[in-house]
């Protein structure tokens, strides 16, 4: 039976006579996401929706004092219905993964940090997937560190879930992409605590042209993009909604749908991260004993150059594609589950770390600031990188141009010029993060570069620290 929504889901499949970007997920596939849990952590989910009810397993938790109904959930519904909505029934669309089982934890409904760290780890026995399309309540430039109960679930989640190969963690790469009239950004993935660690997979927004959406950050911890809703109304993600007349489309007239269980303009990286989410059941299903570091290095590895004309492509020391707007590119389903198929596990991961000591004053209003260099001796196959950044007396984080320099001569852009809102935070200590080093040997010269590109505040560099995970 056809589902009426399939010709509006545009971004599964590009057609031969109007090629737009997709996640390259053929019709008919073999893998369906059979066998694999995933919970939603939103504001909930209506788990009884029509195209959504078959696949809402057990375990559903409500983080609301009372009783919840679950059907007062718009967001977390759109974000259901991507991954799991039914295959074939001929309502709605398809789901990129609609054999899996979904669960809804709505944290997001009362999001306090101990109700975000439960929900991250909650179920454990049976997650092997946790969707998180949303993001750090900073915004507007300003950095804002993980908090630790979070980080501590993440850190379990990733070492015990699935029997010690790790719950995999996608997470929306952030909405914050605004830039004033001088063309001046505000935010960064690098500058929120949630996406800049080694735990959580970033996942970027594009449009029906392949092109960044407005509103995606960008940054050097972004693994891989996926379709959403950009300039282009028509072009929207076409999902689940709320039952009835409580959802997006008696809010919204704009995205008015003639059936009220469905919407034809959800968007944002909220759409796009549930995208990857449905892929990386697909790979689940096809290869049950990945862990979550194989899954992050699938995904990188068979990512599509996406919007090829943009200047900020290069091949790392590793071969691999990589951009600051796009992480290692569009996300593909088909090219991911072939690789997946014959996979061979990456070996136990391991770390190294080393610190210096600079205590230098960071030259005010210059292009060319410090070079400061660590040498790392041991060779290793880096997965990814934390550095920690030390000036806590610099008034102005928005100043600060910070950049990463690989043996292999990769830079990742981990502070640029931007603005701030508050003025208040500082690179106390300050944990960045890249991705874009992937594959590369952590053996050689490691530098970094702080420039002040605006006058009239003065810090000092006090020391960095860089720890390369990796095997």
């Amino acid at each position: 039976m056809v589902d009426p929504l399939e010709k509006e889901q545009w971004y599964l499949l590009s057609n031969t006579s109007e090629v737009h970007s997709s996640i390259n997920l053929p019709n008919n596939f073999t893998y369906k996401g059979r066998g694999v849990t995933i919970s939603i952590v939103d504001n909930g989910i209506d788990i009884d929706h029509e195209d959504l009810s078959d696949n809402v397993g057990y375990g559903n938790y409500s983080y609301l004092p009372n009783d919840y109904n679950f059907s007062d959930s718009d967001h977390g519904t759109s974000v259901a219905g991507i991954i799991a909505a039914a295959e074939g029934n001929g309502l709605g669309g398809r789901g990129i993964a609609p054999k899996s089982t979904i669960i809804s934890f709505n944290a997001m409904k009362v999001p306090a940090t101990k109700n975000i760290a439960d929900a991250l780890i909650r179920g454990i026995d049976k997650v092997d997937i946790s969707n998180n399309s949303w993001g750090d309540f900073n915004g507007w430039g300003e950095p804002l560190h993980l908090k630790k109960e979070i980080e501590n679930s993440l850190k379990i989640g990733t070492e015990t879930g699935r029997s010690g190969k790790g719950i995999v963690y996608i997470f929306s790469a952030g909405n914050g992409a605004l830039i004033d009239s001088n063309g001046t950004p505000f935010d960064n993935v690098n500058y929120s605590g949630l996406v800049n660690n080694k735990y959580t997979l970033p996942i970027c927004a594009v449009d029906n042209t392949g092109a960044k959406t407005s509103y995606s950050e960008t940054g050097a911890t972004l693994l891989v993009c996926a379709p959403s809703k950009g300039a282009v109304k028509d072009f929207g993600i076409a999902t689940t909604d709320v039952s009835g007349n409580y959802g997006y489309n008696n809010k919204d007239k704009s995205t008015d749908y003639s059936n009220k269980n469905y919407t034809k303009f959800f968007g944002g990286t909220s759409a796009a991260a549930p995208m990857v989410t449905g892929v990386v059941a697909l790979l689940l299903e096809a290869n049950t004993d990945l862990s979550w570091r194989d899954v992050r290095k699938i995904l990188a590895e068979s990512a599509r150059k996406n919007d090829t004309l943009d200047a900020d492509w290069l091949k790392n020391g590793a071969g691999l594609w990589v951009n600051h707007n796009y992480g290692f590119g569009l996300v593909d389903a088909k090219k991911a589950v072939d690789l997946a198929l014959n996979w061979k596990n990456l070996p136990p991961g391991r770390s190294i770390a080393l610190e210096k000591n600079v205590g230098i004053t960071i030259p005010d209003n210059e292009i060319n600031g410090i070079v400061s260099t660590i040498n790392a001796t041991e060779d290793m196959n880096v997965e990814f990188v934390d550095i920690y950044f030390d000036a806590p007396d610099h008034p102005k984080v928005g100043d600060l141009e910070i950049i990463l320099t690989s043996p292999s001569g990769t830079k990742s852009i981990l502070s640029e010029l931007h603005n701030q809102t508050l003025g208040v935070f500082r690179y106390k200590n300050w944990r960045f993060g890249s991705i874009r080093h992937l594959g590369e040997s952590a053996r050689g010269d490691w530098k970094l570069i702080v420039n002040d590109r605006r006058k009239d505040s003065i810090g000092t560099f006090v020391k960095w620290k860089l720890e390369v995970h990796g095997y």
